[in-house]
C-alpha cells in the first residue's frame, strides 16, 4: 500500500467518527437567569437554559440550575443542575422566538412544541430547593 492509499484509509476511519461527535452537540438558544431560591442558610437564583440537540431529529433539552449568591463580590456558584426530565425526552422542540421561556420568582413556563405532531404545550414548573422542581398538572395550551 503506498502513502495515499494509507492516508486515504486513516481519513476515512476517522471521519464517521468525527460525524458522530456532532450530531450530539448542542446549540444554547437561551438562558434566563430569575427568581429566588432559599433552603436553610443558603440563597440563590434559578438559571434555565435551552439548546437544541441532535443532527437529523432536534429536540429540546432543558437545564435548571440553581445558583448560589452567597458573597457579593464573587461570580455565581452551582449548587444544582437538572435537566427537566419531561420536556428533554427527544420529544419537544424548543422554538427560536421571545415568550419561549418565562421564569418569575420560582415559576417557569415553557412553551414548547411536540417534534412529530407540531402540537404546542405550556409546560407549567414550579422550582424548590436545589434539585428540586414539581411539574403542574394542566399543563395542555
Amino acid at each position: 500500500m503506498n502513502s495515499h492509499s494509507m492516508l486515504l484509509c486513516l481519513l476515512l476511519a476517522v471521519a464517521p467518527a468525527a460525524a458522530a461527535d456532532t450530531q450530539d452537540e448542542a446549540a444554547t438558544l437561551a438562558i434566563v437567569t430569575a427568581g429566588h431560591w432559599q433552603s436553610g442558610q443558603q440563597q440563590g437564583i434559578y438559571r434555565v437554559r435551552l439548546e437544541n440537540v441532535g443532527f437529523e431529529h432536534v429536540s429540546c433539552r432543558v437545564w435548571i440550575e440553581w445558583l448560589s449568591t452567597a458573597a457579593l463580590a464573587k461570580p455565581f456558584a452551582t449548587v444544582a443542575k437538572l435537566p427537566l426530565a419531561e420536556a428533554s425526552d427527544g420529544f419537544w422542540s424548543c422554538p427560536n422566538r421571545s415568550g419561549t421561556v418565562v421564569l418569575r420568582d420560582a415559576s417557569l413556563q415553557l412553551h414548547l412544541v411536540h417534534a412529530y405532531s407540531h402540537e404546542p404545550r405550556l409546560f407549567n414548573v414550579v422550582l424548590g430547593a436545589p434539585g428540586h422542581y414539581q411539574l403542574q398538572d394542566g399543563n395542555e395550551p
